[in-house]
């Protein structure tokens, strides 16, 4: 029996990756793609009007949790694949890897997550499959499984036991993973199920989404905040995968004003939230 799989898009100003996203998702019938839109100024609509996808808009102010929660309770199906606008499918089998996994995973499992990189993935072995986090592993274990909202597949009764808190100006994802997991749930990786991750947003938005992120994570956590050291780590890495041509410039200064906005975070007070 075909599983039915509920595609699940937020968008804001989406329109330089949201082509080449919904051109890799090779949907099947039964399948359908959702986009929330939260008050897009450019052709984002109009790109998701021409892929048949089902338009929902979120109202302000802006929330990723109100966004996600509208979706979800718009979806049909069993099965909610979250992808981040700018997380573009490493190939169209994207979606098929996703439905091959639901239908294999135990019924404990509420999550399943996929793998965002800055670089293609392909030349690298495949790590071990089958990998499986419960509230009784250690932290190294929940670290290796939890993938976030970039790309990753939620049973959606799960969801309805559970929403995303509307509360929380980011980090929903992981709040949902670590909420999941002292209930009882289960979370899983699936690792062929893999994304490359090209946020278009500004050098502001990327730092204060570091900044932002950085400061949950420790709260809901308590994870060390990020050194000197690592940070540096972070940006040689980074130079190296421009300088061999695996990145391209742009997403290089937009992954050192990420990193530089985590490094930053836990010394300063800010609560804005942004996209």
């Amino acid at each position: 029996m075909n599983t039915g799989i509920s595609i699940l898009i937020r968008t804001y100003n989406s329109a330089g990756t949201l082509p080449a996203v919904l051109a890799r998702l090779a949907v099947q019938p039964g399948d359908e793609i959702i986009v929330v839109d939260s008050g897009s100024g450019d052709a984002t609509l109009a790109i998701a009007q021409k892929n048949s996808a089902r338009i929902l808009v979120a109202e302000p102010p802006f929330n990723y949790s109100k966004s996600l929660n509208l979706g979800f309770a718009a979806a049909k199906n069993p099965w909610v694949l979250v992808i981040s606008s700018h997380c573009v499918p490493s190939s169209e089998t994207l979606v098929e890897t996703f439905r091959v996994a639901a239908g294999k995973l135990p019924e404990a499992v509420n999550v399943a997550y996929g793998e965002c990189s800055l670089i293609e993935r392909h030349d690298i072995p495949e790590p071990p499959t089958g990998l499986l986090a419960d509230k009784n592993s250690d932290a190294h274990q929940h670290r290796k499984i939890y993938g976030g909202n970039g790309l990753a597949l939620y049973r959606r009764a799960a969801w309805q036991a559970q929403p995303f808190d509307e509360t929380l100006p980011t980090g929903e994802d992981l709040d949902w993973f670590l909420r999941a997991l002292a209930g009882g749930g289960v979370a899983a990786r699936v690792p062929s199920a893999r994304a490359l991750y090209r946020n278009q947003g500004s050098l502001r938005h990327m730092f204060r989404k570091g900044w932002q992120e950085a400061r949950m994570a420790g709260q809901l956590t308590g994870m060390p905040a990020m050194s000197l050291w690592q940070l540096g780590i972070c940006w040689g890495s980074l130079l190296k995968k421009w300088g061999t041509a695996k990145i391209p410039a742009s997403a290089l200064l937009r992954q050192c004003a990420h990193a530089l906005g985590a490094y930053l975070a836990p010394k300063f007070s800010d609560q804005k939230t942004d996209r």
